[in-house]
């Protein structure tokens, strides 16, 4: 009897415990990692910053990019140009020169010389070398550009002045009136970037911004609703310049733009 009732109250227990065990053993829920979707992730200052920045930097390789390409081929034309041997010297015959008779000079006499100031030293400022100046306006171009890309127009608008006018007939020159017309067409005065991007054509149509520029000149024709001009200047784009950047850019817009 001691014995069926021992083996009732272990069962009993052991039914009790797997019943605690298993109600312990309930996966508890895991919190999600993941923000609901309603909730948009909050703007960052400092990406903004650091992708204008990058944006920034983009732009002053591409505009180095195009002005060494122009460079090349300036170098690849002067290769290719005939040059003319040069003319042998003639050969000159010596003359002869006669012995000369040998004089006494006259005994020298004392002079006692006559007091005379020292000339005055006047300190002359060294000038600026061709290279020294050259890497002040890239120097100048770039803080424009950097400028440019913070959309500081009038700022970017004053500094690129300046290197136009350091240098009118550098390489840079033709760089600086495109960016100054960019800086107009952002801000939305299209008669002045139209004016910037038409001396660009006419002073420089033999650099690298000239296509650019044109294409340019066909977008501010669209802006202004003038588009049977915007297709003509397209067009021109294609003709003048097959193998630019700015015709392929000039024929994805005829089809986009209609009459």
């Amino acid at each position: 009897m001691r014995q069926a009732a021992a083996i009732v109250l272990l069962l009993a227990l052991t039914t009790g415990c797997a019943a605690y065990r298993h109600a312990g053993d309930e996966e508890q829920p895991v919190p999600s990692l993941v923000p609901p979707p309603d909730v948009a992730p909050a703007s960052n200052p400092a990406t903004d910053a650091r992708l204008a920045e990058v944006q920034t930097s983009m732009t002053e390789l591409l505009e180095r990019i195009d002005v060494l390409n122009a460079r090349i081929a300036r170098m690849e034309s002067a290769q290719n140009e005939v040059r003319v041997p040069p003319t042998p010297a003639r050969v000159v015959e010596p003359v002869p020169v006669p012995t000369p008779v040998a004089v006494p000079a006259p005994a020298p006499r004392f002079v006692e010389p006559a007091p005379s100031s020292p000339a005055p030293v006047h300190a002359t400022a060294p000038a600026a070398s061709g290279p020294l100046r050259s890497a002040a306006i890239a120097d100048m171009y770039r803080g424009a550009l950097i400028l440019f890309g913070k959309g500081r127009m009038p700022d970017a608008r004053t500094e690129l002045q300046k290197v136009f006018d350091a240098d009118p007939s550098g390489e840079l020159a033709d760089n600086a009136l495109y960016w100054i017309g960019e800086t107009y067409f952002a801000a939305g005065d299209f008669n002045s970037a139209m004016r910037a991007y038409e001396r660009v054509t006419k002073e420089y149509p033999e650099q690298n911004k000239a296509p650019d520029a044109m294409f340019k000149i066909g977008l501010t024709f669209a802006k202004t609703g003038d588009l049977s001009m915007a297709r003509k200047t397209f067009d021109e784009v294609i003709r003048r310049y097959p193998y630019s950047t700015a015709a392929s850019s000039a024929k994805l817009e005829l089809k986009r733009v209609r009459y």
